[in-house]
């Protein structure tokens, strides 16, 4: 639920140039028997923790026990923007006499190249082709993406909290009929281990420190995603990110076990892009989430419970940026030992984030891209190969709608009810998206910005929304807003306003 990366410099004031389906299902449903609720791990007798019922406090890192588009139908495009005219991003809010004086020279140095591509550019023209497909090439108003700062810089390092440009990831905490308000949050530790933290029924938060780490071989700035489901009376938890050979790694955990291992996306070697922005999201297909049923928010089509059925076919999808303008696309089936490579998506910003929607009811799947005017745009796939393809509702394969949202360059994108994207303003919006494949639209009545802080320019971001023990239900939002926090956003489902808080996160 979650992407790109954001460094402030942490010596003084912040910088706006700075810079996380699916195999074929159709929609036939079986019936199971009834599942029991999912139990949580035994209890440990050395650890003073043990209500936990997700791998966190208790859990041992295997990792030496501790170090351890296809052909898409073009359709005609609604431009969607809250703005009469594009706001200016925030200027740096402090800046030296020495950043300054190296603004101007920057400013001469450009001035000299633009003359320079203009010359060039004349003798050999630019080939650039129309974007609107989901294998297509940059649009002709594009300008390929550019690499972000090095997060390596001593000025931008994170020395406590949370790393500055930390990917943040959230999944459940358990499956059982209880579960109310309870969350698992992945992110990287300012010494640059993956680690999680428990939010609590409670509203309080637990772990974070040395003794929560899920990954030690995590690059800068790695994106974070997450996937959680519970089959068969087992709960599960797959963690993915960039390791520093810039390979995707996934690491697993279950409730049986309590030990994260390797998990099976790591015999393809797949190789992400070489940068410190880097595009990944993985996502549940299939039922939500769970054979067994349990309490959750309120999903579009469905109701706060999940009953015990399930789709014909469930499992992973991940998608990752491999170039500055493609992404490819992975699928991993439950109860296979192997994921399988996909589809390549090209004509997409890689620096940018990737989301996806595939966990609700119906046969279509749907997965979002920011393109390269900075745009997001939103592919839909009908997976009921059953249906009758025509040239308005094609089968299987990826079709683009008609719906864009203007965003910040290299924003992350998030859906949990609402789909979330950064704003050129810096500020966090949600959407509220009617999901109806070709027909798909935005109910503009229904849309909103998150009051605070502003994020920072392309902070990751990951959103979900909880039930309450009154009955209602919450939206959250996670990003960053200074660079070694965390800061979580809560507003009511329905309305009212957006209050905030830092997620504690230990220095050691």
């Amino acid at each position: 639920m979650q992407h790109s990366g954001n460094f402030t410099d942490q010596t003084g004031g912040r910088d706006p140039n700075l810079r996380v389906e699916l195999p074929e299902r159709t929609s036939t449903y079986l019936s199971p028997p009834v599942s029991p609720p999912v139990s949580p791990p035994q209890k440990s007798p050395s650890s003073p923790h043990n209500r936990v019922s997700s791998p966190g406090l208790e859990s041992i890192s295997d990792l030496e026990k501790k170090s351890q588009a296809a052909n898409s139908e073009p359709a005609e495009k609604e431009h969607y923007s809250r703005y009469p005219t594009d706001p200016e991003v925030h200027e740096p809010r402090t800046r030296n006499t020495l950043q300054q004086k190296k603004w101007i020279f920057g400013a001469l140095a450009i001035l000299v190249c633009i003359a320079i591509g203009l010359g060039v550019g004349l003798g050999v023209g630019l080939t650039r082709g129309d974007g609107r497909n989901a294998k297509s090439t940059p649009s002709s108003s594009a300008v390929i993406p550019q690499e972000p700062r090095n997060v390596t810089a001593p000025s931008t390092l994170s020395r406590t909290g949370a790393f500055n440009g930390s990917g943040i990831a959230l999944a459940s905490q358990s499956f059982d009929a209880g579960g109310y308000g309870s969350i698992v949050m992945y992110f990287q530790h300012h010494t640059g281990e993956i680690r999680s933290a428990q939010l609590s029924s409670e509203g309080t938060w637990d772990g974070g420190d040395a003794r929560e780490i899920v990954a030690v071989d995590a690059k800068n700035g790695t994106p974070i995603a997450a996937v959680a489901y519970a089959r068969n009376n087992t709960a599960w938890w797959h963690i993915f990110y960039i390791n520093t050979n810039n390979t995707i790694t996934e690491t697993v955990n279950s409730n049986k076990t309590n030990v994260w291992s390797p998990g099976p996306i790591n015999d393809l070697n797949l190789q992400a892009m070489d940068s410190t922005n880097v595009g990944l999201q993985a996502c549940w297909y299939g039922s939500f989430y769970s054979d067994a049923a349990y309490n959750h928010s309120p999903v579009p089509g469905q109701t706060n419970t999940t009953l015990s059925s399930s789709d014909q076919t469930v499992g992973i999808h991940l998608w990752y940026a491999n170039g500055p303008t493609s992404f490819q696309s992975v699928g991993w089936t439950y109860g296979d030992t192997a994921w399988q490579s996909q589809q390549t998506f090209d004509g997409y910003n890689g620096h940018a984030g990737v989301g996806c929607y595939s966990w609700g009811p119906g046969s279509a799947t749907y997965v979002f891209f920011m393109d390269l005017d900075d745009e997001l745009n939103i592919l839909w796939k009908d997976l009921n190969t059953t249906l009758k393809n025509t040239t308005r509702h094609p089968i299987n394969q990826w079709t683009k709608t008609s719906v864009t949202i203007p965003t910040y360059a290299n924003s992350s994108v998030g859906y949990t009810n609402y789909l979330y994207v950064q704003s050129p303003d810096l500020s966090i919006a949600g959407f509220n998206v009617t999901w109806a494949a070709e027909n798909t639209t935005i109910n503009s009545k229904d849309n909103f910005t998150i009051s605070g802080d502003e994020g920072l320019p392309g902070t990751h971001l990951s959103v979900t929304a909880l039930p309450d023990r009154s009955g209602g239900n919450s939206l959250l939002a996670f990003y960053q807003t200074e660079g070694s926090d965390i800061t979580e956003f809560v507003r009511d489902l329905d309305a009212g306003q957006w209050t905030s808080s830092r997620v504690p996160i230990p220095d050691q």
